[in-house]
């Protein structure tokens, strides 16, 4: 039996790397113009509003598909999940060079300019554009424009902040998953075309830069919360973005569609399954040190998990013994608190905290993850523990107040004590569904463990490693949380039974 579920085990793991990689078995593109596409669904990454302008060169689409990266988008294109991507030139020229089985269409929409975008009225947006406007002029966008889209070099140097820095240190907010444009490399460092223009700009003006990575979407939101002074990272200037930000134009940009191959051939690519396993796990964990930005995710999920937790189990105690006090006001604002807790979902917490409640506070990501994690954490704890607790029956306090304990000392030493028994295994689980949820701390960039699989995804395009050792962590993580409960539960019942009195039950 062992055996036979090994089989079965190595057949999936084939056929998940198979369906991953998007083997090629032809050359001929699927869709020849726009007019074949009637019915396709076309990928859009969050916050490019480009519906209209798709839906009037194809009036009878199917529909559009929402990502929040580039590696999204491309699995799911190689996956038959979507269609057709719609995406810029330079994004679409690095996804082809790395995909053999998708091909650009030749049809150009919105002829337009990459920028580097300010908060609206930001007079630094036309400091910085004088500068970009004389690095056009000499030629040193175009060099570095080789550099990054069209140079073979898999070895591309990012110049090192050694200025000064005696203006002070611009914040800036970066996109962290668009290679070639920019993207987080190896320790970290972020680099790419629109990186290597800001820094020769910010060294001209004898500025520090300090980067934020983060999604795309959340660019602007960034700005808008005053939390960065500009925003970087593949951003095409549109009118509607330019109704809200200003830009600095540095380089021509234009949008098509990346599309899938066919198979006309009959036959696929000639390469040994376990050669390409062994290549797939090399770029994902060996080349740049990839697998340290892994073991970094991982590191601030633990953190986050557990001081959320701690923090968020105090607050929970707190709130049952402030409704034990049973004041309508304070019972009212506990159950509106527990009731919005329990009607949104996390991520949406976190940015509603990390964009609007602490919006213009110098705050970091990860004390913000933590307040919302221990928010959701309390809210949960407080409903098991209330639930325990009330279960006690009534004359144990009675009892307790009898032999002279106040209502405090009766909750401590009495009902509490018999009440754990009841919620902690319950805790546990939240725990353990809290640890998960924390995947959702990247959309207000926290360099998590699932989001340190998402920026190796944006550098290799592949999905089979990445997925695989994130989801293989997770699992190993959970296993270990609850051997850890386990383990902490019989110490304690051991702590209890030598506690007891010989001879009586």
């Amino acid at each position: 039996m062992r055996n036979k579920y090994k089989v079965i085990f190595y057949c999936a793991v084939l056929l998940i790397y198979l369906l991953s990689t998007g083997i090629v078995f032809a050359q001929e593109p699927e869709f020849k113009s726009p007019d074949e596409m009637g019915g396709a669904t076309v990928g859009l990454l969050t916050g490019m509003p480009f519906e209209d302008m798709i839906t009037a060169r194809i009036p009878d689409i199917g529909g559009f598909a929402y990502f929040a990266s580039m590696p999204d988008e491309t699995l799911a294109l190689k996956a038959k999940k979507i269609d057709a991507i719609f995406i810029n030139n330079a994004l679409i020229d690095f996804a082809a060079a790395h995909n053999p089985d998708l091909v650009k269409m030749d049809d150009h929409y919105l002829d337009s300019n990459f920028g580097f975008a300010f908060p609206k009225g930001d007079p630094q947006r036309d400091v910085w554009g004088e500068i970009i406007d004389r690095m056009k002029a000499d030629g040193t966008i175009d060099a570095l424009w080789e550099k990054w889209m069209l140079s073979d070099d898999p070895v591309k140097k990012m110049p090192q902040q050694d200025w000064p820095g005696n203006a002070g240190t611009v914040r800036v907010a970066c996109a962290d998953s668009f290679e070639p444009m920019s993207y987080v490399g190896k320790d970290n460092e972020m680099m790419g075309f629109d990186v290597e223009i800001l820094l020769n700009v910010a060294k001209e003006l004898d500025l520090k830069v300090e980067f934020t990575p983060m999604e795309f979407g959340a660019l602007m939101p960034t700005i808008q919360a005053g939390k960065a002074d500009m925003a970087i990272g593949d951003i095409v200037i549109t009118a509607e973005r330019a109704e809200i930000m200003d830009f600095a134009p540095y380089a021509p940009a234009y949008f098509t569609m990346l599309i899938r191959r066919i198979d006309t051939a009959g036959a696929a690519e000639n390469k040994n399954f376990f050669t390409g396993l062994a290549e797939s796990f090399e770029r994902t964990f060996v080349k740049e040190g990839r697998y340290k930005m892994i073991l970094s995710g991982l590191g601030m999920t633990v953190v986050i998990s557990v001081t959320a937790a701690l923090i968020g189990l105090a607050l929970a105690y707190g709130l049952v013994f402030v409704r034990r006090m049973n004041k309508p006001f304070y019972n009212r604002l506990i159950s509106i608190y527990t009731s919005l807790i329990a009607g949104i979902p996390a991520a949406v917490i976190l940015m509603v905290l990390y964009f609007i409640v602490f919006g213009f506070a110098n705050i970091s990501a990860v004390f913000v993850a933590i307040v919302g994690f221990a928010l959701i954490y309390c809210a949960r704890a407080y409903g098991i523990i209330w639930n325990a607790v009330s279960s006690i029956d009534s004359g144990q306090r009675e009892a307790a107040l009898a032999l002279g304990y106040d209502e405090a000392l009766a909750f401590k030493e009495v009902i509490l004590p018999q009440s754990k028994g009841l919620y902690r295994s319950l805790l546990y689980s939240q725990f353990i569904m809290l640890m998960k949820e924390t995947s959702v701390a990247g959309y207000i960039t926290v360099l998590e463990l699932t989001r340190a699989g998402d920026l190796i995804r944006s550098r290799t395009m592949e999905a089979f490693f990445p997925l695989i050792s994130i989801a293989a962590i997770y699992f190993l993580l959970t296993m270990l949380v609850t051997r850890i409960f386990q383990s902490f539960d019989k110490y304690l019942e051991k702590q209890h039974d030598s506690h007891k009195i010989k001879g009586v039950d």
